[in-house]
Formats: structure tokens, C-alpha cells, sequence
């Protein structure tokens, strides 16, 4: 009976924690929510409008001693704006908003293929480090946990101004810990609080780490 309790408090105790890390990602999904937070909605692009051919005037009477017709010269190579690339004649910058619903409603899989599709369409989008965490995130909520380091890794070593990246942080050393490996996580929790002591994610994080020295 004792071993069965000290692992039921064990198994609370994880959720706690798991539940307090929810509660920053939450606070970046309100960001994304608010009017005034730091991610809005994307507004598709406006489509550029290619100049339209000219029309040569048809059935004109022609005079008697006209010579016949010679065939049409090639019309003169344009100079308006190049094609869009296969790139953006592809998925939309409204895919995102599409993918953060669908993450919302708890479908990852969709999710997280719809974030994939993005990051691939639009490298250089600001909103590229957000998907590769809530990539991250969809694979932690699956307890997919080697899936989740190595997004939450990307998050870090690719986008490292991504307002995303202390958030990573936090759910690396989380997603650490569940994959038993204690060390790496306590240290990675520890780099994130001296990164940023007076975050919310460091607080987490010392919580954590507190509980772990716990007896």
C-alpha cells in the first residue's frame, strides 16, 4: 500500500507540474487570441494583378492593293513582375490560422501537418519558429516525447528571436525529464533560469527543479 501511494503521489505531482507548464502555453495562445497580442491572424496577401494583353483591332477592310498579310512578330518579352514562385502559389498564410484552430480543438496530427505545410511554404515568415513549437507541443500532448525534443530543439537553434523560444526552453527540459533523462533536463531547466530569472518559464522551471530535489 505504501509503494502504491508514493506512486500515486509521484503520478500527481507530474500532473501538476504538466499542468503549470500548460499554463505559459496558454498565455502564448492568449497572445495569439487578444486584438492587441503579440500574434494576430494573417491576412491573406493581395493578389498582383498581371498588366492585360493588348488587343489588336480585328476585321478592319483592308485595301485592294494591300500586300497579304505577313504572320504576327512575336510580341516583345515583358517586363512586369515575375510569376509567383511554386512556393507561395501553394499553401496560403491563412493555413496558419487553420492549423492554430486545429490545434486548439485538440486535432495534432492535422495540426501539426498543416504547421509543417506552412514552415515549408514560407521559411522565412515570421510565424516560422511559432510552428515548429506548436509542433513541438502537438507531439508533448501525445506524449510523442522524441518528436517533441527535437521540434522544441529546432525552435531554439533555428529561430533563436522567435518569441516562442523561452516557452521551447521550458518544454525541452519538461519533455527531458519524461524521457528519463534527468540530468539533461535539470540542466536545461537551469540554463533557462539563469537566461531569463524573472520569466514566467523560469519560475516553472525552479518549481520544478525543487520538487525533483525534494526527498
Amino acid at each position: 500500500d505504501a509503494i502504491a501511494r508514493s506512486a500515486q503521489t509521484a503520478d500527481l505531482r507530474a500532473d501538476v507540474e504538466d499542468l503549470k507548464a500548460k499554463v505559459v502555453v496558454l498565455s502564448t495562445q492568449l497572445g495569439e487570441l487578444k486584438p492587441g497580442g503579440e500574434e494576430r491572424p494573417l491576412a491573406p496577401p493581395s493578389a498582383s494583378t498581371a498588366p492585360a494583353p493588348a488587343v489588336e483591332p480585328q476585321g478592319l477592310p483592308q485595301p485592294a492593293n494591300a500586300p497579304s498579310e505577313k504572320p504576327a512578330a512575336s510580341p516583345p518579352p515583358t517586363t512586369g513582375p515575375a510569376p509567383p514562385t511554386a512556393a507561395l502559389q501553394g499553401p496560403s498564410p491563412e493555413l496558419y490560422n487553420q492549423a492554430y484552430s486545429d490545434y486548439l480543438q485538440g486535432k495534432y496530427d492535422l495540426a501539426a501537418s498543416e504547421f509543417q505545410q506552412f514552415m515549408e511554404a514560407f521559411p522565412n515568415d515570421p510565424k516560422a519558429g511559432n510552428c515548429q513549437f506548436w509542433m513541438g507541443q502537438c507531439a508533448y500532448n501525445q506524449k510523442r516525447y522524441t518528436d517533441a525534443q527535437q521540434a522544441f530543439e529546432a525552435v531554439i537553434e533555428r529561430y533563436p528571436t522567435s518569441p516562442k523560444v523561452l516557452a521551447a526552453r521550458l518544454k525541452l527540459g519538461l519533455t527531458y525529464l519524461s524521457l528519463n533523462e534527468t540530468a539533461q533536463g535539470i540542466a536545461t531547466l537551469k540554463a533557462l533560469i539563469q537566461a531569463a530569472p524573472n520569466s514566467d518559464e523560469a519560475l516553472i522551471a525552479k518549481d520544478r527543479l525543487s520538487r525533483l530535489q525534494a526527498p
